[in-house]
């Protein structure tokens, strides 16, 4: 899978828009492979699909903790300034 650069600057605005954009994409994703037979794919195709699904969860449970991280530094420079 891709890195969509979510960690690869300390910009907030631009981190919260890239998080929404993977949770939209997941959502979509997931009603896709749902539609799928797991069972018909290849063995290499259906665990590819499942790391990247392991990805994306734990990608997305971080950018939750990552943001909220990236706002308090932020008010927190606002504060000192």
């Amino acid at each position: 899978m891709k890195d969509l650069g979510l960690f690869a600057e300390r910009d907030p605005a631009r981190a919260e828009r890239i998080m929404r954009s993977l949770e939209r994409y997941a959502e979509r994703r997931e009603r896709f492979i749902n539609a799928l037979d797991l069972a018909a794919l290849d063995r290499a195709t259906a665990v590819g699909i499942l790391r990247d699904d392991e990805t994306i969860n734990e990608t997305l449970a971080f950018a939750t903790s990552y943001l909220d991280h990236l706002f308090a530094l932020d008010a927190q420079q606002t504060d000192s300034s």
